[in-house]
């Protein structure tokens, strides 16, 4: 889905629900923003062949946070387009490498023994999947960065649904890429989940510091498109 100049939402249907990734491009650069659940590269694959782009041309991708279904196809793309920078908040890191067990994961094994029978059998399923999805970051992102791609893309440390989580100012299009940190529910933008926020007052906070952009529009990794009038 175009919703820019050179700026298209990669919309990805799974099993878990839809998830909306950001494509921008220039003359040098693809930057690819989140990577989907583990198993989807081929439909990224697709639909970035749809926006009449390559994936072999993919030069940043970008990681907004840790969690399985922003980090899930982060290790395949890697091997079409081996080039690519890897870059994520410093506090993501660790997590994004292999080095901690990602925060949400630690705290389901935390209180295993209170799970139901589908709990446990999804946290052995994540058990087995997260180190295979291990990945180096190649370039640590810090709060009010300003990449010089495509239009200048800014980066905005938004911590709350994880600790380094960031989200993304697209200086050229104004459009604000949220990852998890803010919603769109029913045409209206909201903050963080609190079911799957570690920290929802510092998320709260987050909300007001990214509203302060001047942006015309959101992606929201869960939520979609949403024009802001």
């Amino acid at each position: 889905m175009k919703i820019a100049n050179k700026v298209e939402m990669l919309e990805i249907s799974g099993a878990a629900g839809m998830v909306n990734l950001t494509l921008a491009w220039d003359d040098d650069s693809l930057v690819l923003m989140d990577t989907g659940f583990p198993g989807q590269t081929n439909d990224i694959v697709r639909a970035i062949n749809a926006a009449g782009l390559s994936a072999e041309k993919i030069t940043h991708i970008i990681l907004t946070h840790q969690d399985i279904d922003h980090v899930g196809c982060a290790k395949e793309l890697l091997k079409l387009s081996p080039g690519a920078q890897i870059m994520a908040h410093a506090e993501e890191v660790p997590y994004i490498n292999g080095e901690k067990t990602p925060i949400k994961f630690a705290a389901m094994f935390e209180h295993y023994d209170s799970l139901t029978a589908d709990q446990k059998n999804w946290c052995e399923q994540l058990k087995q999947t997260f180190p295979r999805l291990a990945i180096s970051v190649s370039r640590t992102l810090s709060d009010g960065e300003v990449l010089s791609v495509c239009g200048g893309i800014e980066v905005i440390h938004t911590p709350g649904h994880t600790p380094g989580h960031i989200c993304l100012f697209l200086r050229g299009s104004r459009i604000l890429v949220t990852g998890d940190a803010l919603n769109v529910l029913d045409g209206k933008l909201m903050g963080p989940n609190p079911q799957y926020t570690f920290d929802m007052e510092l998320g709260l906070c987050s909300v007001e510091k990214a509203k302060k952009f001047p942006f015309n529009a959101v992606v929201s990794y869960h939520g979609g498109y949403l024009e802001i009038t």
